[in-house]
């Protein structure tokens, strides 16, 4: 009898054991390679930028010999980039110079930005012929920081003198760098003056200039 029930147990025991290696195996199954079921994706986001310079046309009135003109409005450019932007500007002056070049004047005559010596800055005064910018930026918009070129930053010009300018470059192969970004930015702006001033042998007529504002990707 003794016999028969060490058999019994030792037939539950197996069936216990054969249960669990039956367990054990159902719950760690091995499971495939990773190479075998991995998918790679990729695509490509291709450098993208715009910019938009508002008003499209500003006016200086009637410029004197008294005193430096501003333009009546300032030139805002907005700027987008997923990228580094920089924001460049060049003028078609008369073709050969930068400048306001006297449409109707029977001279054809230029006051030449920024100074008569086309120097890369200048400080401006009534009397004196010259034209030019300086811009800075606001606190619209997000993303990377967007600095102003040292010519035309208002710190680097002659000690914070309000009618300091920086000089405008003739053609596009010439166009200069007004500011740059530190990384994508999205809404950001830059804000230009425009300013102006005669001398009293600056012949009288109207006086114009195309300003062109280029966004770009490279410097």
């Amino acid at each position: 009898m003794a016999e028969k029930v060490e058999k019994l147990i030792s037939r539950l025991v197996s069936l216990i054991l054969i249960g669990a290696l039956v367990i054990t195996v159902v719950s760690f199954l091995p499971q495939p390679a990773r190479g075998d079921d991995q998918v790679t994706t990729w695509g490509t986001v291709l450098s993208g930028i715009t910019c938009a310079a508002e008003p499209s046309s500003l006016s200086f009135g009637t410029i004197t010999t008294g005193s430096v003109k501003d333009a009546d409005d300032k030139a805002t450019t907005t700027i987008t980039a997923n990228t580094i932007a920089y924001l460049k500007i060049h003028d078609w002056g008369n073709d050969t110079d930068p400048g306001l070049y006297g449409a109707t004047t029977t001279g054809f005559d230029i006051i030449v930005s920024p100074n008569a010596a086309e120097d890369a800055t200048a400080t401006l005064s009534g009397g004196t012929e010259g034209y030019g910018i300086r811009a800075a930026t606001t606190t619209a918009g997000t993303g990377g920081d967007l600095t102003i070129a040292k010519r035309y930053r208002t710190y680097y010009l002659s000690g914070f003198d309000p009618e300091a300018v920086g000089g405008i470059v003739y053609a596009t192969s010439s166009a200069l760098t007004i500011a740059s970004s530190s990384a994508a930015i999205n809404g950001k702006e830059v804000v230009v003056t425009h300013k102006a001033a005669i001398s009293g042998a600056t012949e009288a007529g109207d006086y114009r200039d195309t300003i062109v504002y280029t966004c770009s990707t490279t410097p």
